[in-house]
């Protein structure tokens, strides 16, 4: 069972894709902030991680630039969500999604990362 690490500090929007990813046979750790995902992601390193851009304490752009510093976390993919449509400076996310994300494209981009990742550890 692939684990996904959701980030972002709207409780309802956390509560909604908890639940509809576990619908969908996820296992979900989430976070409401970058500082609370980067300790999550140490304790159940994540198959891929959805972060908020705009968040308290750490926001989802410093929480990338922090999580590719460390060696063990630097190859999870990362989904950047944000209701600012554009997208920041330098780019330490595999994907950019604007928000409101409707679910189908979500898991769209879901399965994208962890399918790659399935074919590639196939091909090894």
């Amino acid at each position: 069972m692939k684990t996904i690490l959701v980030i972002d500090d709207e409780r309802s929007i956390v509560t909604a894709w908890k639940r509809i990813l576990q619908v969908e046979g996820y296992r979900v750790a989430t976070a409401s902030n970058g500082l609370e995902g980067l300790v999550a992601a140490k304790q159940v390193k994540p198959d891929l991680i959805i972060t908020d851009r705009s968040m308290p304490i750490m926001d989802g752009v410093e929480f990338c630039r922090h999580l590719k510093q460390k060696r063990k976390l630097s190859g999870i993919p990362v989904i950047l969500t944000s209701a600012d449509h554009r997208q920041p400076g330098v780019k330490v996310w595999d994907e950019f999604l604007p928000k409101p994300v409707t679910i189908e494209v979500l898991l769209a981009s879901i399965r994208h990362f962890l399918n790659r990742d399935d074919a590639q550890a196939g091909s090894r």
